[in-house]
């Protein structure tokens, strides 16, 4: 769902895919369908298949002398980052890609970082936190993201959330902010940021 809602924030185009595959199922198929606006099958591997028409549309911002201009510091920072990242942050940006999809369990987030289950709790103790309380704050973050920039219903932001239901989306984010996730998109610009 992540590349997906990317692929139309960045052409400001509804871009729906041909055929959308998950090793696993989410909980509400039905609604991830409606979402991505394509079935979502199940299959042996993932993956979003998009049209060569939708593929070939340039992102609204794309400059192809800037990116030359920033590309080698740009992979030089993140090599940097990526050899003095904590835990923390590795689970961090992984959450942060795996919940759009509705695989951010600790089993898919250790997958993901190619160590067992048993090693990310381990490593997430050492540095004195957890696994619940990092998918909180990525699910915290997000929210605020999806909310200040997009224009998603508060069930497709439950779903890309990996809540249940819209009402555990809003006890949760009434419990992070202290209002409502609509109280806080009609508040001044930027309101969501706080």
């Amino acid at each position: 769902m992540f590349s997906i809602h990317v692929a139309r924030m960045a052409t400001r185009a509804r871009v729906v895919p041909l055929r959308v595959q998950v090793d696993v199922l989410p909980h509400d198929a039905d609604a991830y369908a409606e979402l991505a606006g394509a079935a979502i099958t199940r299959d042996a591997r993932n993956e979003v298949v998009f049209s060569a028409e939708d593929a070939a549309r340039p992102f609204v911002t794309a400059d192809a002398r800037m990116w030359d201009f920033f590309e080698p510091e740009l992979r030089k920072r993140l090599a940097q980052v990526e050899m003095s990242a904590s835990m923390s942050d590795s689970v961090q940006a992984a959450l942060l890609e795996l919940l759009p999809s509705g695989r951010a369990s600790m089993e898919h987030v250790a997958k993901s970082l190619a160590i067992s289950g048993r090693t990310l709790q381990r490593r997430l103790q050492a540095e004195d936190t957890s696994f619940q309380a990092l998918l909180a704050q990525a699910r915290q973050r997000l929210a605020k993201h999806y909310l200040r920039s997009s224009e998603l219903t508060s069930s497709e932001n439950a779903l890309l959330l990996g809540f249940e239901d819209s009402n555990s989306f809003y006890r949760a984010y009434r419990e992070w902010m202290g209002l409502t996730p609509e109280y806080a998109c009609c508040r001044a610009p930027g309101a969501c940021m706080q």
